[in-house]
């Protein structure tokens, strides 16, 4: 009898895994060829590439924020219901992207995109570790991460010719379809598992991390237009003001982080080394990750002279090497602990960035360099990964998971914004191989703070 539920229950782990694989398969693809496909948009829709680069920006801070609501809500009312909601969000909002008709339009519905996305991604998260326990916690991570990245790398595949052949707008539609397709049989496979606390949602504690995120992100994409301008940012008041009052914002969202009953993030777990650095790690190895992802196409596109659908192909070793290495890292974090795929992780991603600095120039094996370095980006993201995200979920209570969860996601979401505005900031719009360098120089150094976790917060043979 014993034998038989164990049979079942992995059979349904298996069931599960392909069902979210599904589902997310439009959130990682699309997020791949929008990012190939940004300077088109950009021309398509009569604008720059920096104000482009909101869509991706608006779509992860919608997440940032969103996300710890999301995993409480899933915590208060159910995974399984929070999980179906946000798929049909992400469903509905790819179809109407399909209609966008101006930049303006096309970021709202990202957020909307966004927003749909912090529902289902903790509940995903949830489900997944409930379905395989706390002794094989690293593996739900490994297998997630590669559910998150393995399906999209075929998405890419189909979806880059397709945009050369059909354009950009087309994807959202076949992206949509599947999403339809998903939430039918997720609706007749994925179980529900037990609630959390019934807590009240921290509405204004996400109000004050929004706008001071926000206030960041356009004090950064300010500062490449002010040093055109002969200016320097320091003495520029626009650029000084918003900077203030964003960590006034911060502040405040700390101050009342600690005296609401339920907070959005709560921000006492951060005392805890085990807790804080991991997530800090995590964010600074997301930095470079994502901020060289969205610049490496238009340096494809640019110096290379590839077009959009040939540069979404050549993206595709980095989810598709990350798919392939997170199973291993989950493995990785079982047999040896946690400190060791840490510092294999940033490694990996600081020699990444060193990679793409030498080919940002189409010469002497240039394209050469950026394949090393995409292939390296996805060995740091599915190696370091499951170990930073064990650690932080092994450092709650299992009816807390979803907004540990949460929270581990929106700290690695503010990564991936401040990494994506500022290494288009630092990219600038000409491109120059002197800039380029110095850009993915500067994301090296970030990937390099991501060895504070193995060195401070774990041990040799910590496992999970």
């Amino acid at each position: 009898m014993e034998a038989q539920e164990s049979r079942q229950s992995n059979s349904y782990r298996r069931l599960l895994l392909w069902v979210i694989a599904l589902a997310v398969l439009g959130f990682g693809s699309l997020m791949t060829l929008v990012t190939a496909a940004l300077p088109t948009i950009a021309a398509d829709l009569d604008t720059t590439t920096t104000t482009a680069g909101w869509v991706l920006t608006g779509l992860m801070l919608a997440m940032a924020v969103g996300t710890p609501a999301g995993g409480k809500l899933g915590d208060i009312y159910g995974h399984r219901n929070t999980f179906l909601f946000g798929l049909v969000g992400m469903t509905i909002t790819m179809f109407a992207n399909y209609w966008v008709w101006n930049i303006g339009s096309f970021i709202a519905v990202r957020v909307l995109f966004g927003i749909a996305g912090a529902l289902l991604m903790p509940s995903s998260m949830a489900l997944l570790m409930y379905a395989f326990g706390v002794e094989q916690r690293a593996k739900a991570v490994g297998w997630f991460q590669f559910a998150m990245t393995g399906a999209p790398t075929l998405g890419v595949v189909v979806g880059g010719p397709l945009i050369d052949l059909l354009g950009w707008r087309s994807i959202f539609v076949v992206f949509g379809v599947l999403g339809a397709l998903a939430t039918v049989i997720a609706v007749f496979v994925v179980k529900p598992i037990p609630k959390g606390p019934r807590l009240s949602i921290d509405w204004q504690g996400a109000l004050l991390l929004a706008s001071a995120t926000l206030l960041v992100l356009l004090a950064i994409t300010r500062i490449p237009s002010v040093i055109r301008s002969g200016a320097s940012p320091v003495t520029d008041v626009p650029t000084i003001a918003m900077v203030a009052v964003s960590l006034a914002l911060y502040l405040s969202f700390v101050v009342w982080e600690q005296r609401v009953p339920s907070p959005l993030l709560d921000v006492r777990l951060f005392k805890k080394p085990t807790f804080a650095l991991p997530l800090g790690s995590a964010a600074c190895n997301q930095f470079a990750y994502m901020g060289a992802f969205v610049v490496i196409p238009s340096v494809l596109q640019g110096p290379y002279g590839y077009s959009v659908g040939a540069a979404a192909l050549l993206m595709v070793p980095r989810p598709g090497v990350f798919a392939l290495a997170s199973p291993l890292g989950g493995t990785l974090v079982t047999k040896i602990g946690m400190r060791g795929p840490m510092i294999a992780g940033s490694t990996a991603m600081i020699f990444s960035m060193l990679a793409f600095a030498y080919g940002s120039a189409p010469v002497n094996f240039g394209l050469t360099f950026i394949m090393i370095g995409l292939v390296l980006s996805g060995v740091s993201a599915g190696i370091g990964s499951p170990a930073y995200q064990t650690m932080v979920a092994n450092s709650v209570d299992d009816s807390h998971l979803g907004i540990a969860n949460g929270m581990n996601q929106t700290v690695m979401w503010m990564g991936m914004i401040l990494g994506i505005q500022s290494m288009l900031a630092f990219a600038g719009t000409d491109l120059t191989p002197t800039r380029l360098k110095a850009t993915f120089i500067f994301a090296a150094s970030v990937a390099a703070i991501g060895y504070l976790a193995p060195i401070f917060a774990a041990r040799p043979n910590t496992s999970a």
